[in-house]
């Protein structure tokens, strides 16, 4: 009998729905912002034309409000999240049913202090805040452990999760806090540990 919960064609499907222009934007939009921002800056220092300095302005304005207004025009709506806990991923019930819907369908998925997204560069990115901002690498490297291990438990005991990040990058992204002046120290994939700071 199959499993009723297990809806893997939807799952597999939601690691290529992004479109093409949304995964363009998303590579391009922070050198954009920053290249637009040093532009402005310049034209105040009399480093560039104030010409030069309007065009930074609507470099880093576009890049704003592209931000803004393209996620949801590419159907992402990252602000939608979802709680699981052990209870439900061993119970397999309508909750853990709801849960992993939305996960597939863009929501971001929260399980042990980590959270789990899907990115329109094909990736999977993993989130786990660090207790400091002010970590070293060794540090970093207990953090990206318990981010994999939380990620492999995940994998191995729901088809439903396996199948919705099957053939995806995995990335893990050490966070400074959950706020929205967080940033990142440090960022792992494949078991490549890099300094963002």
């Amino acid at each position: 009998m199959a499993n009723p919960y297990q809806s893997p064609t939807k799952t597999t499907q939601h690691a290529q729905a992004s479109p093409y222009w949304y995964v363009l934007f998303y590579r391009l939009y922070w050198p954009a912002w920053w290249i637009g921002t040093a532009l402005i800056a310049g034209s105040w220092f009399n480093i560039v034309s104030p010409t030069v300095g309007w065009i930074g302005f609507g470099l880093a304005g576009a890049a704003s409000l592209g931000a803004y207004v393209l996620p949801s025009l590419a159907g992402v709506k990252p602000e939608d999240y979802v709680v699981l806990d052990s209870r439900l991923l061993n119970s397999k019930g309508e909750a853990y049913s709801n849960a992993l819907e939305r996960f597939s369908n863009g929501a971001t998925l929260m399980y042990d202090g980590v959270a789990f997204g899907f990115r329109p560069d094909n990736e999977i990115a993993c989130g786990v805040v660090a207790q400091s901002p002010n970590i070293n690498e060794t540090e970093a490297r207990e953090i990206a452990d318990h981010a994999q291990s939380v990620f492999d438990t995940l994998t191995a005991s729901s088809p439903e999760f396996a199948s919705s990040v099957a053939g995806q990058t995995f990335r893990i992204s050490i966070m400074s806090g959950m706020d929205a002046n967080a940033t990142e120290l440090f960022r792992v994939v494949d078991g490549s540990i890099e300094s963002r700071v």
